[in-house]
């Protein structure tokens, strides 16, 4: 069968294309109405369902004038009076209102506080009116505790010398003294009637959603980790594209939130902690996530408390005293076999008995929570109880792996990583083998950070990527692949190959550390045909910013990098990442480097324009200014 799949898509390429593109909410609305379906949920009128699509439609192409915008706002919101529960019913009318209640008037905002109050209990356990009651609960406590904020991030670092702080004035509210206070007792009121139907709403699975916002709005949590930032159809400014936060963040940063929020996220851990079914939780999705919550929120509020929380997940949970594992042979180790390379070599990995967190994926998740938030003693006995001895097969595992790189990413001190690399040093051309070159990354980072391990780590590398003295010149090309020697063609590498994304990430790493000999002598030995390759490349350009901000590469071998380039420097200009090197090793120059630099460039500065990079490094480096006046453009760069 899969044979005959196989040919029809030979046969027909297009079908390679089919793939399930992401749900357009706008166009299945449009479908729903071309159906005479006027929306899921409670019914609503033809008119008013046109009504809402036209105005999706204004909102997703934009409005730029700030009058026209909040007119169109106030006209919607108060197209819905007497109607707000029938419209916030239907799937259509719910996405609307829930896109401007962000912007709404105080009238209007709390219109909706007394609408939804007296339904409280039905509302939140529905699939489309839970997203407007969770979105009322956010506008609440943000306008409540915005005269709060004074620019200073409350961040939960690992056990810093706290700084002095300067008092800074808390900066005025655009809103009323009597709208703050009815947006703080609202997101009172929400969260305390979730507290109180606790035990109901935690196995609801759309009511589970609104205990988590309750907590995130009441311990001031901005964004959790891996959290991508909500985009609001409705856009207020065209700016460009932000780079999404970076999964696993390692500092989360906390608004200014008044005691009485505080008091309730204590009382929300207090009660879920004595449980019976407490230490249940981690394993179903919908409260692990919860779970995942309020450890994030209880940070920001109690230490204390949340170290008797973590306690009690991994005694009660994670791996209590007398677990027993669920397989079937729990007195014989299993062995994992690892192919190595291709001449069908094995590696054998020894697999034990895990405990029961690693049996489920929610538990999973929980853990590497439970990592982040902890602090130095209790990530020590997080490690002790789950980890030690285990690290290798739980590296090589797909699912666990990710597990292992959050322990590594969480390592502070280090006496904590060096019994954790001494268990991993020798398994890294099992990782290589097995794909999963993350944990290698966390490890690199790890060592970076703490200061330790650093000679070792690049040394295994060297083991596991076959790296002999004949071949020790390409060091830098196989760490980029993460190939082993004899499997790379190093009399190709003036063509343009493939960089792994770990592999870069490696090797700037290792350009960071405190003896980067090996990494830096290997580049400089490759040609610059082979250079122009790696900094041509999307992956290999970021080396370039490695070698050059190297706090330990020497000046000389920066000097000598930047002579080696001559003659290529036009060709980096052209193309989209090696202009983007070419930019960073000219911040690096010396003056006459400089000079060097962009004399070749004006050379042939016609060719320049043909590429719009090739324009920008024109414009940034000033290449006309430099033809025309090149004493005043030395000036210019000097003072720089």
């Amino acid at each position: 069968m899969s044979e005959e799949v196989q040919n029809e898509v030979q046969s027909d390429p297009n079908k390679r294309k089919n793939k399930k593109k992401p749900k357009n909410f706008l166009k299945n609305a449009k479908k729903y109405a071309k159906k005479g379906q006027w929306g899921r949920g409670t019914k609503m009128s033809e008119e008013l369902y046109q009504y809402f699509l036209g105005i999706l439609d204004a909102m997703k192409a934009g409005i730029e004038d700030e009058d026209q915008r909040q007119s169109l706002v106030n006209n919607v919101l108060d197209r819905t009076k007497g109607e707000e529960l029938n419209i916030i019913g239907n799937q259509l009318g719910c996405r609307v209102v829930e896109l401007l209640l962000p912007y709404s008037s105080p009238e209007d905002l709390e219109r909706y506080f007394e609408v939804l109050h007296p339904e409280l209990r039905r509302l939140c356990s529905d699939n489309f009116t839970s997203h407007v009651v969770e979105t009322v609960l956010r506008v609440a406590s943000e306008r409540a505790t915005d005269h709060l904020q004074t620019g200073e991030t409350n961040d939960e670092s690992e056990d810093e010398v706290p700084k002095k702080k300067i008092k800074l004035e808390p900066k005025q509210s655009k809103y009323s003294d009597a709208h703050v206070t009815n947006c703080y007792e609202f997101a009172l009121k929400i969260c305390k009637y979730a507290l109180n139907n606790l035990e109901d709403f935690v196995w609801d699975n759309y009511a589970n959603h609104i205990l988590r916002s309750a907590l995130k709005c009441l311990s001031g949590i901005t964004l959790l980790p891996n959290e991508k930032p909500k985009v609001n159809m409705f856009v207020i400014e065209k700016t460009d594209k932000q780079t999404p936060p970076s999964p696993f963040i390692k500092k989360m940063v906390y608004k200014n939130v008044p005691d009485d929020f505080k008091e309730l996220v204590t009382e929300f851990a207090k009660r879920l902690s004595v449980w019976p079914q407490f230490k249940d939780l981690p394993y179903q999705n919908l409260t692990s996530g919860l779970l995942q919550v309020l450890l994030y929120a209880i940070r920001n509020v109690d230490k204390n408390l949340t170290r008797d929380l973590l306690k009690q997940l991994l005694n009660e949970s994670f791996a209590p005293d007398n677990w027993v594992s669920s397989g079937n042979d729990t007195d014989d180790k299993k062995e994992v076999k690892i192919d190595v390379d291709e001449e069908n070599q094995e590696s054998v990995v020894k697999s034990g008995l895990l405990p029961p967190v690693f049996e489920a994926e929610p538990a999973v998740r929980l853990l590497e929570a439970a990592l982040l938030v902890a602090k130095k003693k209790m990530y020590t006995q997080i490690y002790a109880k789950c980890f030690i001895n285990r690290l290798a097969q739980l590296a090589c595992m797909p699912m666990l792996n990710y597990t292992v790189q959050r322990l590594f990413d969480n390592c502070q001190i280090k006496e904590e990583l060096e019994p954790m690399f001494d268990e991993l040093s020798n398994k890294f051309a099992d990782l290589l083998a097995c794909g999963n070159t993350g944990v290698l990354v966390s490890i690199a980072k790890a060592c970076l950070r703490v200061k330790a391990r650093q000679a070792q780590f690049v040394n295994g590398l060297e083991t596991a990527l076959k790296v002999t003295p004949d071949n020790q010149k390409y060091f830098p090309v196989f760490v980029l692949r993460l190939l082993p020697s004899d499997r790379v063609e190093v009399s190709a590498l003036d063509k343009e190959y493939f960089i792994n994304v770990h592999g870069s990430v490696i090797l700037q790493s290792i350009l960071d550390y405190q003896r980067p000999a090996k990494a830096v002598n290997g580049l400089l030995e490759l040609t610059p045909e082979q250079l122009l390759v790696i900094f041509s490349d999307a992956k290999g350009s970021h080396i370039a910013d490695a070698f050059c901000k190297g706090q330990f590469v020497g000046v000389k071998a920066r000097d000598k990098m930047i002579w080696k380039l001559k003659g290529y420097y036009q060709t980096l200009a052209l193309s989209q990442h090696g202009s983007r090197a070419l930019d960073r090793i000219f911040e690096a120059a010396s003056l006459e480097q400089k000079v060097k630099i962009t004399t070749e460039l004006a050379d042939k500065s016609n060719l320049l324009n043909s590429t719009k990079f090739g324009r920008l490094i024109a414009v940034k480096l000033d290449v006309e200014g430099f033809k025309k006046a090149q004493k005043q453009w030395e000036q210019k760069f000097k003072g720089k």
